[in-house]
């Protein structure tokens, strides 16, 4: 019923999961010379990811009159390691439409804490930078969880997107700082952000209570969006089992990253975040208090919306992922 890295997933079923915030998928908006669009005019596939542009234009945003300059974006590592570790989520960045709203709201559930200038929130959990916040630049658009994906070669990583139907919505640029990155989308909507860290990405290490848990993508045709992340960033194959039905595992060489599960076709194609929490029944009660909206929940993890609708999930972790986590190292 879970898996070996300690995470129960939910499948997808159209009756559990009609009760997400239907996201039309939208065609691009044309651009307006504001400094999103770096790539030849061009028809979007179907399912261009709906935030894209908010973060797009907050985080790749070019020089212009609207936008001088780009906001500072912290290190995705305290410490320098300069290692690359393809395949791995080294950070997120949630796009909101009331990030003091997202700020009471998480700093509440998860006890973090946030720095910024207005234009790029950092978020902290016990000390820590693990994320970001920006503001989303259409208020109708809510609130969207990005995955910061580490690749060995963004320029490549990016063109591998294209290449499968996806889409490069900026860049690639560098960062100061952040190092190079470059937003994209695959064929069926769901947005990245491509990084390779200036300063190397941080150490693999156990979960930490309200730190980063898992990373799960839910498309229309898993095998494509397979495919395309083995490409992307090396990733080998793994299936495993779940309630008779086959999940796929995404796994460098010794560390399983990120799973793929098919979403129903009402569902918007999107990266699912998870976070680690001491006790799942505790804090779904909490999120709800708090004005969040439990879409699903078992004994280990729990699919929730924020008050901002930002769909993210929270689970428990298991011991033998401890095992796991030692032999990787």
């Amino acid at each position: 019923m879970r898996f070996r890295s300690g995470v129960r997933v939910i499948r997808a079923q159209p009756d559990r999961m009609r009760l997400y915030r239907a996201v039309p998928i939208v065609e691009p908006a044309e651009s307006k010379g504001d400094c999103m669009d770096h790539s030849p005019a061009r028809p979007g596939p179907p399912g261009v990811h709906p935030y894209a542009y908010a973060t797009a234009a907050l985080l790749l945003g070019a020089a212009c009159a609207t936008q001088p300059e780009l906001p500072r974006l912290p290190p995705v590592s305290r410490e320098v390691t300069q290692a690359v570790r393809p395949g791995k989520f080294v950070w997120g960045d949630l796009v909101s439409q009331d990030v003091a709203a997202s700020k009471a709201f998480y700093g509440t559930l998860f006890g973090w804490t946030f720095s910024g200038d207005g234009r790029y929130t950092t978020i902290f959990n016990q000390g820590v930078p693990i994320a970001g916040m920006v503001v989303a630049r259409d208020a109708d658009r809510g609130t969207e969880w990005i995955g910061n994906l580490s690749v060995a070669d963004v320029d490549r990583a990016a063109s591998t997107f294209g290449q499968h139907g996806g889409r490069v919505e900026s860049g690639p640029i560098d960062a100061p700082d952040r190092g190079r990155i470059a937003l994209v989308s695959d064929a069926s909507g769901a947005a990245l952000l491509l990084v390779r860290a200036a300063g190397g990405d941080p150490p693999d290490a156990h979960p930490v209570i309200g730190g980063w848990l898992w990373w799960e993508l839910w498309t229309h045709d898993v095998d494509d969006a397979v495919d395309l992340l083995m490409d992307v960033a090396g990733y080998q194959r793994e299936t495993i089992d779940l309630r008779d039905e086959p999940y796929r595992v995404l796994r460098d060489r010794k560390v399983r990253r990120a799973g793929v599960v098919e979403a129903p076709p009402e569902v918007r194609p999107t990266w699912l975040p998870y976070f680690r929490v001491a006790d799942t029944a505790a804090t779904v009660d909490q999120a709800v208090a708090l004005g969040a909206r439990l879409v699903d929940q078992n004994d280990r993890t729990a699919i929730l919306v924020d008050p901002n609708r930002a769909e993210f999930a929270i689970g428990t972790w298991a011991l033998e992922t401890d095992r796991i986590m030692k032999e990787a190292e």
